[in-house]
């Protein structure tokens, strides 16, 4: 059988990336897809394309405007959504409106989808799984974060019944990415950001709320998974308004990885040794909405107020059906690396 064409968004990006180079190791060995990556920058497109086999994938610069994005997404047998997916709705409506005939988009989503917002800065256990709570899932209204473009996504095979679609729908991603442009991540990272401008650690509101967790390598291997079924097993797949994978090998609340955080932080020089978090002490360190103001700006400061309050636990009962098994470290063990990492390359974009 011939390859099949696929194009895949956000090569450039953190998960983009990391899902590009775990698809071109198993593609070299099976020789399933014939790639085409796109990435917005010149200099991206240079990066990805030297790195790579000439033989292993097209790079091409296009934004979601640009006319040749279009043609690609109406040629494409398989697109993989990465780049900014979860939120923009230019180049949901670019896909939706030019996916052929039989095409399988699989879109990437987030868990932030979960988030109900009565329930800041608590302890909230719950987790939602893909398989048990799938009607719930599908079923909030605009209210919740990503919602509207997944809506777009989940109605695409009522326009269009021969297209099948997939959310993957991953939780907090951390570790180094594989990719060969943007290796950060952003949650962690931020947090780490934030300590080198405050020139100290310290927790977000209670700490308590609590998040799943993935490392970006395993994430990359999900798609890698699920686009090896859709070669060699389709019928195993899941799809449309029961096509939700999330990813999660774990779980923390952000006063944990605060604290977890401390010592990292002053190891490479992003703050003195005196000005650690010290949770779990009298002198435990929370940085007020004005302190975050005036040293993050109106903007990080609502970041971090948001993210570091919410709630978002998830099961991924459908990829471990499907035999997805993480084997990366834990969110706590990759933290030095974090920091490390942070340290050489800088903030987060």
């Amino acid at each position: 059988m011939a390859p099949l064409n696929l194009l895949l968004t956000g090569a450039s990006g953190y998960i983009g990336g990391a899902a590009l180079d775990h698809l071109i190791s198993w593609n070299t060995r099976n020789q399933a897809y014939s790639i085409t990556a796109i990435a917005r920058k010149p200099e991206a497109v240079e990066k990805i394309r030297s790195s790579y086999p000439s033989d292993a994938l097209t790079v091409v610069q296009s934004g979601y405007t640009d006319s040749v994005f279009a043609t690609l997404v109406a040629e494409a047998d398989v697109i993989v959504h990465t780049g900014e997916s979860a939120d923009d709705e230019t180049s949901a409506d670019v896909i939706t409106k030019n996916i052929k005939d039989g095409a399988l988009l699989i879109h990437t989503s987030g868990t932030a989808i979960l988030i109900n917002k009565s329930e800041l800065d608590q302890e909230i256990t719950r987790r939602y799984d893909d398989v048990a709570d799938i009607k719930t899932i599908t079923s909030w209204d605009l209210d919740h974060f990503h919602r509207d473009i997944d809506m777009k996504i989940l109605n695409l095979h009522k326009i269009k019944p021969t297209v099948k679609t997939i959310i993957i729908c991953p939780p907090l991603i951390y570790g180094t990415g594989t990719g060969k442009v943007n290796k950060m991540s952003q949650q962690i990272p931020y947090m780490i950001k934030f300590a080198s401008i405050l020139k100290k650690n310290g927790v977000y509101g209670s700490g308590k709320a609590i998040w799943s967790n993935v490392h970006i390598s395993d994430l990359a291997d999900l798609y890698v998974l699920i686009l090896a079924t859709y070669v060699s097993d389709p019928k195993k797949l899941y799809y449309d308004d029961e096509g939700y994978y999330f990813a999660e090998n774990g779980s923390h609340n952000w006063k944990s990885i605060t604290a977890a955080l401390d010592e990292p932080l002053v190891k490479y020089g992003i703050i003195p040794s005196e000005n650690t978090a010290k949770v779990g002490t009298p002198g435990e360190v929370h940085p007020t909405e004005e302190e975050l103001k005036k040293g993050l700006g109106p903007e990080l400061c609502k970041y971090a107020m948001r993210m570091y309050s919410t709630n978002s636990g998830s099961k991924a009962t459908r990829a471990r059906t499907l035999g997805w098994v993480p084997k990366q470290a834990d969110v706590y063990s990759t933290l030095d690396e974090e920091v490390k990492t942070f340290k050489e390359f800088g903030a987060p974009r």
